[in-house]
This record gives structure tokens, C-alpha cells and sequence, in this order.
């Protein structure tokens, strides 16, 4: 079982956790290691009303805005391990 920071809360996709003493996103890798993800503001090409997080959900790209991310509220939960042979 993988144990995180308690400042982490799980999002609506799996594997992405947002942190919120630094108002974050982290993406769990494989290995165990949470990567910080890099912000993107809104501007002409994208066409976003707030800034967000590009990440990616079985393929396709999604998109977490920060209003979103700030409702989140600490919970506990768990992460599902696919054991692969």
C-alpha cells in the first residue's frame, strides 16, 4: 500500500493528487515519486476562462481547472495496485 503526505488529497482521475498546503498538482509515477506539475494559464490558443492542469486519463487529455482543484477537501483514500505478470 502507498502512504502519502497528509497534506495530499486524491482527485477526480487516479494518480493525480493535489496538495493543499501548496495548492499543487503531483502526478504519482510508477516508482513511487510524486512529480509537481507545471501550472498553465489561460491565452488566446487554449481558450480557458482559469488557469489548470493539462494531465492525461486512460489516453485522453483532461483538463483541471484551479477553482475545481481549490474545492477539493482532504480525505483518506486508497490507491488500487494492478499486479501485472
Amino acid at each position: 500500500m502507498v502512504t502519502l503526505p497528509p497534506e495530499f488529497t486524491a482527485t477526480r482521475y487516479p494518480g493525480y493528487f493535489w496538495n493543499i498546503k501548496t495548492q499543487k498538482l503531483f502526478s504519482l509515477k510508477v516508482s513511487g515519486e510524486l512529480r509537481e506539475l507545471k501550472l498553465i494559464r489561460p491565452n488566446h490558443w487554449n481558450g480557458w476562462k482559469d488557469p489548470g492542469y493539462r494531465v492525461s486519463h486512460e489516453g485522453v487529455r483532461k483538463v483541471m481547472s484551479l477553482p475545481y482543484l481549490q474545492t477539493l477537501k482532504l480525505k483518506d483514500s486508497k490507491i488500487k495496485i494492478k499486479k501485472q505478470f
